[in-house]
């Protein structure tokens, strides 16, 4: 092939492969918000910019739900700013990321190649052919269209960028360009993800087998110093944890203090775990994909038997990997073979993070991309180039198909746990989840038995009576809820939840004592939260007890200024009303008509306000439009009637006083004013 037409072969190929991605992922923006990304973005405050301003983006960055991870909160900001909010912007993104990695991942890999000797068009096709593979394959489903997994992409993004340029400036000897280049993408690795923090190590790999011939690799005391500096960290982390119990393992215990699985058992689990992701990637059947597995713990050494026999095939892949990257003639195997359990080791090893999550493969798998790429040049420079074609076409469109069938599950919370729970019946989570979403659509029964079945898997989990509850109330079973907020608080006594739910509940049913005591329970327990006084509020209210409902109002606002809603507003109205506070009151009820003009009690309960206050012609105008929207409203009728009468206007005021006994007989105040305006004429 000449020269002039590699340029057009390789354009070709890099539009293919980002075509690929685009046909893969092209149902993805149907899909919503899942799981954390609910606290990550869509009621975390700090993220929705509606007004581009740097200012703005520094609270994104700052206030983030991951402060730590201020480069991914800022794109979500930017997200939010573009699309108002909508799923769909955050999908788009995330897709245009995978792409950008996609092609991190090909020039790694061409990289690779022409360190293995392979002419440049084999090269091209093998890495464009591998990369393919990488980048449709079903495990990389959950890094994409699960919008907070950006992290985990936007980190792999800018690893590969910082391991690519720093490789180019040592081959090239041109590194006042690309070092920089590699310092930049560093940063931004570790502001997206603190898995990043593996880099220096992968840097280093780099160095030792892609950067050195065989016979420089170890050139002075200091490169073997810095090859045993893994063995000395690996030393610390074991003294720290087992021994000493040291600033690592006072770090690490309170992460596990909340997880049903000890560090131990972690660490016992972890070599299966990524012998069960390397397994998906070999055998990729869609249903072997899901956001939950029925995934059992090794809770010894010998039980399951797959536990040594895991973590012994752990310790040969990492032998056979530094045997192949320091003392054979194929570093860059040796690499690729590093790069898998490198990129694995702070997510797969003492952090107590969720045991399984196929997102955490997106950086690992290109380890395995690049091998299948050195097994694609092999057989086209062994003569098979025909067979290294119709593999990578069929292999491909495999896991296109795969793909293709995983991206819907994720169109919303119910499919998505439809799916978990079918795949993971044994999961309490699968079915607590599923429940949870059951109800986000109203499908309380639904919800009730996907819960009743999570509390049969484990009859201890708390959350799940909690939730059953709210659903028995929603569906008028308040006998139900309230047995099921009582045994949450026998689990979780220290819990506010659990009393608030109680207490609201009990104020619902009119039973004003139980209900304070609950919600007097969950204010002495709940340090932050506003719930608990708002409910207050409303019984104080309910109580006729005014000013301590205004107390509350003002204590919930100074917790959570996002309280101020129109509920708050109503509550805050009444209360002043009550006390006299009329001007406060117009205020609150006014308040509620900028944020929603179509609340009609709240332009009547302002009607009113205004008339105690002294100011009948400003009620009368709200009682006119009061009238004109509901007509047939006794109320709205006769404070029209007292409006007008306060004016003067006797005769007006006698006949709308007369529409009200019209509507509704019974109206004492109205009678009464009818039968002295009547008076009043006939003298």
């Amino acid at each position: 092939m000449t020269n002039t037409a590699r340029p057009l072969l390789r354009a070709v190929l890099v539009l293919l492969l980002l075509g690929l991605i685009a046909l893969a992922y092209h149902e993805a923006p149907q899909n919503g918000f899942h799981l954390d990304d609910a606290n990550n973005i869509v009621t975390h405050g700090p993220i929705h910019m509606t007004e581009f301003s740097v200012d703005a983006l520094a609270r994104a960055a700052r206030e983030g739900a991951l402060p730590q991870r201020s480069l991914a909160n800022v794109s979500f900001a930017l997200d939010w700013w573009r699309g108002g909010g909508g799923p769909s912007t955050f999908q788009i993104t995330n897709i245009l990321i995978h792409a950008a990695t996609a092609l991190a991942v090909l020039a790694l890999i061409l990289q690779l190649l022409r360190r293995n000797g392979a002419p440049p068009t084999q090269a091209w096709l093998a890495a464009t052919a591998a990369t393919a593979a990488w980048a449709v394959h079903p495990i990389q489903v959950q890094a994409v269209t699960y919008i907070v997994q950006r992290m985990a992409s936007l980190a792999a993004l800018f690893i590969l960028i910082a391991v690519v340029a720093y490789v180019h400036g040592r081959q090239t000897q041109r590194g006042r360009i690309w070092y920089p280049i590699a310092v930049i993408a560093a940063v931004a690795a570790w502001l997206s993800k603190e898995n990043a923090y593996i880099l220096p190590a992968l840097l280093l790999l780099a160095e030792y087998t892609l950067c050195r011939e065989p016979a420089q690799r170890l050139r002075s005391k200091l490169d073997r110093l810095v090859l045993a500096l893994p063995v000395v960290l690996i030393a610390y982390v074991v003294i720290d944890i087992a021994l000493l119990r040291g600033p690592l393992w006072q770090y690490l215990a309170t992460g596990y203090a909340n997880r049903d699985f000890t560090l131990g058992e972690r660490l016992l689990t972890q070599p299966r775990v990524i012998f069960f992701h390397l397994g998906q990637i070999l055998w990729p059947l869609p249903e072997r994909f899901s956001i939950e597995h029925d995934f059992p713990l090794s809770r010894s050494l010998w039980h399951p038997w797959t536990t040594p026999l895991a973590i012994a095939g752990l310790f040969a892949w990492i032998a056979g990997g530094a045997w192949l990257a320091l003392r054979s003639t194929v570093p860059v195997a040796g690499f690729l073979l590093l790069w898998i359990p490198a990129t694995l080791a702070i997510e797969s090893s003492v952090v107590a993070l969720e045991i399984v999550f196929e997102h955490r493969m997106y950086l690992a798998s290109a380890g395995l991309a690049g091998l299948l790429a050195l097994a694609l040049q092999r057989l086209a420079r062994t003569g098979h180039a025909h067979g290294a074609v119709l593999l990578s076409l069929g292999l491909v469109a495999g896991l296109l198909y795969a793909t293709l069938s995983r991206v819907p599950v994720w169109r919303n919370p119910v499919t998505l746990y439809e799916h978990a729970a079918n795949h993971a019946p044994q999961s309490p989570r699968a079915w607590g989840n599923l429940a949870t979403a059951y109800e986000t659509e109203n499908r309380s029964n639904e919800a009730i038995a996907a819960y009743s079945r999570a509390l049969d898997l484990a009859p201890r989990s708390a959350i799940a009576y909690l939730n059953r509850g709210s659903s028995y109330r929603k569906i008028g079973r308040p006998a139900d809820a309230a047995a099921d907020y009582r045994r949450f608080i026998a689990l979780e006594p220290q819990d506010f939840r659990g009393h608030y739910a109680l207490g609201a509940l009990l104020l619902a049913s009119g039973e004003y004592a139980g209900a304070e005591t609950s919600l007097q329970r969950a204010l002495a327990l709940a340090a932050h939260s506003p719930l608990p006084l708002m409910a207050l509020a409303r019984l104080y209210v309910e109580t006729d007890r005014p000013e301590s409902a205004i107390n509350a109002l003002r204590e919930a606002r100074s917790r959570d200024p996002a309280v101020a809603d129109i509920g708050y507003f109503d509550l805050l109205g009444i209360a002043n009303a009550r006390t006299g506070r009329f001007d406060a009151a117009v205020a609150a009820f006014t308040a509620i008509l900028r944020a929603d003009p179509t609340q009609s009690q709240a332009l009547l309960n302002r009607a009113y306000a205004y008339l105690r206050q002294g100011q009948p012609l400003a009620a009368l105008a709200d009682f006119d439009h009061s009238v004109a929207r509901r007509p047939n409203d006794a109320h709205a009728q006769y404070g029209r009637a007292e409006s007008l009468n306060a004016l003067g206007r006797e005769k007006e005021a006698l006949d709308a006083a007369l529409s009200a006994l019209a509507i509704e007989p019974g109206h004492a105040r109205a009678r009464h004013l009818a039968a002295e305006l009547s008076r009043h004429s006939r003298d």
